[in-house]
């Protein structure tokens, strides 16, 4: 992993850890009756875009010399 995709998953920890917040604030001005399923609307739509997000950048960022050192390891590859 460089350090461009550690910085990423950094910063997609602490976005998830702020949305945990957000979605316990909205929690918070319901009654008891709808902490659950406000909680769980409102997290799993921050949520759920942030990890796509964060995968699709983590594979972007993926250094092409480590890429093709796994191609040049792989006798099976050099078959094809």
């Amino acid at each position: 992993m460089n350090l461009y995709q550690k910085l990423t998953v950094i910063i997609t920890d602490v976005l998830l850890i702020a949305q945990l917040c957000i979605s316990m604030y909205f929690c918070s001005q319901q009654t008891p009756e709808n902490l659950t399923p406000t909680f769980i609307k409102s997290f799993t739509l921050m949520c759920v875009p942030t990890l796509i997000i964060a995968k699709i950048t983590i594979k972007r960022l993926r250094s092409k010399e480590i890429s093709h050192a796994v191609i040049a390891a792989d006798p099976a590859l050099h078959e094809k």
